[in-house]
């Protein structure tokens, strides 16, 4: 046994162990930032591109884009006070429309 080793053991406390070991994760490469696609200009681009295509009434209609927008804006001027008597009024000319066309029916089978 002419050859001795002799080994030494070193500690590090817990509380040391940050100053002393690097104890950070590293990439080899840098992490590629992603960006979420789904932005107001994208909807808005998306919308014009597509805005003969939506139907008007149905799930997926400007209907709905605007009874969903009419939850959060209403226009200056705009209120459902203002539009009750104008649709009272429609409702009225289309009755008047319906007489007028039962009676032109009935003159025309009298004949």
């Amino acid at each position: 046994m002419a050859n001795e080793v002799q080994l030494k053991k070193s500690a590090v406390k817990k509380a040391d162990l940050e100053n002393v070991v690097d104890t950070s994760f590293n990439y080899f490469a840098k992490p590629v930032e992603t960006t979420d696609p789904d932005t107001v200009t994208e909807l808005f681009r998306l919308y014009n591109k597509l805005y003969l295509e939506i139907p008007a009434t149905g799930p997926e209609s400007h209907q709905v884009l605007v009874e969903e927008s009419s939850k959060i804006y209403t226009p200056e001027g705009m209120s459902t006070a203002d539009i009750e008597p104008l649709l009272a009024e429609i409702t009225d000319l289309r009755t008047k429309l319906l007489s007028a066309n039962e009676q032109i029916q009935e003159l025309i089978n009298a004949k």
